[in-house]
């Protein structure tokens, strides 16, 4: 009778490897990076804006290169730098009505590399700056769910001729070191963008709101002004308004530098 000997070890080791290399190869594909369904880009425009016009399945804008960039990075356009992004383009694109707004700035992500063939790199420094929280009263503006125009007291006044999915925000100087703040459906991460533009310093927004809200409210550019003035400086006015606390600390700040950037491919 022949008796049959175990094979040494090595060699199942080496009958596995062979299986494993001929076994066909299992990649893990991640999700592609969203696109519009079409989008049309043309050089200038008539009406520069600053905040672009969205309403469900619609983007259009009239802008700057810094501006489009910092949008879509969700940056101020005062953290892009770099040549050629003072530019005016104007964009018309198409996507699904149900788009979030996060998957709408990684759609103007890949416009801008794949249309504009954009390459950058970010930076990262600490700098002076302040700290958005909620007041121990809580907030005081207006959550608005269905729209509505903001009254000066940040009420809601009810119907709108606006349509019921726009939004903005916008600060105008009322008299010499005077400025007021206007909001329609507006995030506190457009209400920090736009202080920061105004002060010209950070605002770190750590209250955790994601709501969208109706406000209105006048301050003195002078941070130190007297509080018994007729216009309180930004800190009083801000936690009297809106319910919201300034403190003033050091944080990160993120800066999109642009190292190319072409004209854009044809429509």
């Amino acid at each position: 009778m022949t008796m049959l000997r175990a094979a040494p070890n090595w060699i199942w080791t080496y009958i596995a490897l062979l299986t494993s290399l001929s076994a066909p190869a299992v990649y893990s594909q991640t999700p592609q990076q969203p696109h519009f369904e079409v989008a049309s880009i043309r050089p200038g425009g008539d009406i520069l804006s600053t905040e672009p016009q969205s309403s469900p399945g619609r983007f259009v804008w009239t802008t700057q290169l810094a501006y489009l960039i910092g949008y879509a990075y969700g940056l101020d356009f005062s953290r892009v730098s770099g040549k050629g992004l003072e530019v005016i383009y104007t964009i018309n694109a198409v996507f699904e009505p149900n788009t979030t707004d996060d998957e709408l700035r990684l759609m103007l992500q890949s416009l801008l590399a794949e249309r504009f063939n954009m390459r950058f790199h970010r930076q990262v420094k600490e700098v002076d700056g302040f700290a958005v929280t909620i007041g121990k009263g809580g907030i005081k503006m207006k959550d608005s769910p269905t729209g509505g125009e903001a009254d000066h007291d940040g009420s809601s006044s009810g119907a709108s001729s606006a349509p019921i999915n726009e939004s903005y925000i916008y600060a105008m100087m009322t008299s010499p070191g005077v400025t007021s703040i206007k909001a329609r459906e507006a995030s506190l991460t457009q209400l920090t963008r736009t202080l920061e533009r105004i002060v010209g310093r950070p605002f770190w927004d750590q209250t955790g709101l994601q709501g969208k809200y109706n406000f209105a409210f006048s301050f003195s550019q002078d941070l130190d002004a007297d509080p018994q003035a007729g216009v309180p400086a930004l800190p009083i006015a801000i936690r009297e308004s809106l319910g919201l606390t300034l403190h003033k600390q050091a944080g990160p700040l993120e800066t999109l530098v642009i190292d190319h950037i072409d004209q854009p491919s044809k429509n």
